[in-house]
């Protein structure tokens, strides 16, 4: 079974895939799916934030009254998103929702990141309240069971001795590095700070222990959407390629984001109409 690795692993080999400088980085044209503030769902290259493609309003939620996050699942390829009252679905091209599960345990806070992990099969839900959950869609084997939710450990900031550690207030970005299916990679959560203004490293995932990696370079506010995109070869990850749309000013705009130091740079604003507030890249099935 696969380990999360530790914050030295991470910033040698971040597993079997690595972190490629933000300049290579910035080369690439990826496919990205994005949330808006109005509930719809559109698509745009990471080369053209400006240019979106509508896919349409959000519909066929049961129960919930909005998507609060947006997630692709290694495990089938399939889009999906958490509701505000806890509904899991998944969201087809025209942004139709189907329900397939449910949060046991009750959201709590504004704004929330959500994110496979690629290597547990379990969904990750974290909040700017500090929550930190952990949920089995269908996967019967290992815990917790599926259709349940653990609340594991509140997210916490380093302590500042004498001070203990302190509940992390404003994490609402969440993604998994090494997103593939092989039984060598590992993978680490990092999660985006707008209170702070920083990227951590959330490890042990389950403990909620954040550890800095650096600074976003920009005064981030309120909720940020957050994914890690997988380069593979032959299955697995070679290199992780991270992207965040981050409110600054009186707008949402899409950034690059190195991993190893925290850096956020601009790679465009979205149009007046379509504030993206999170995103979801598609897989890697290379």
């Amino acid at each position: 079974m696969r380990r999360t690795l530790t914050v030295a692993l991470v910033v040698l080999s971040m597993g079997t895939g690595t972190v490629v400088p933000a300049l290579a980085e910035s080369r690439l044209r990826l496919n990205v799916v994005g949330l808006t503030s109005d509930q719809r769902l559109v698509s745009f290259t990471s080369r053209s934030a400006n240019r979106t493609r509508d896919l349409g309003k959000i519909s066929g939620l049961q129960g919930d009254t909005r998507i609060v996050g947006i997630d692709y699942r290694v495990q089938n390829g399939k889009l999906y998103g958490v509701g505000d009252l806890g509904g899991v679905y998944t969201l087809n091209g025209n942004a139709r929702a189907h329900k397939v599960s449910q949060l046991t345990v009750a959201l709590s806070g504004g704004d929330f990141g959500v994110d496979f992990n690629p290597a547990a099969n379990r969904l990750r839900v974290i909040s700017d309240t500090g929550q930190n959950l952990r949920h089995n869609i269908d996967d019967p084997v290992g815990g917790p069971a599926a259709g349940t939710t653990v609340a594991d450990a509140t997210l916490t900031n380093p302590a500042v001795p004498p001070a203990p550690g302190a509940t992390a207030l404003g994490v609402s970005g969440a993604g998994y590095t090494n997103n593939d299916l092989s039984a060598v990679t590992s993978t680490t959560l990092f999660d985006v700070d707008t209170t702070a203004n920083r990227v951590s490293v959330q490890s042990p995932a389950n403990a909620g222990t954040l550890v800095p990696t650096g600074g976003l370079g920009v005064a981030a506010t309120g909720g940020a959407g957050f994914d890690v995109y997988s380069s593979l070869r032959n299955g697995v990850t070679v290199s992780n390629t991270a992207f965040a749309t981050l409110r600054v000013g009186s707008s949402y705009k899409f950034y690059l984001i190195d991993l190893l130091t925290g850096a956020a740079t601009l790679q465009g604003p979205f149009p007046a109409n379509r504030q993206v507030v999170d995103i979801a890249i598609p897989l890697s099935r290379r």
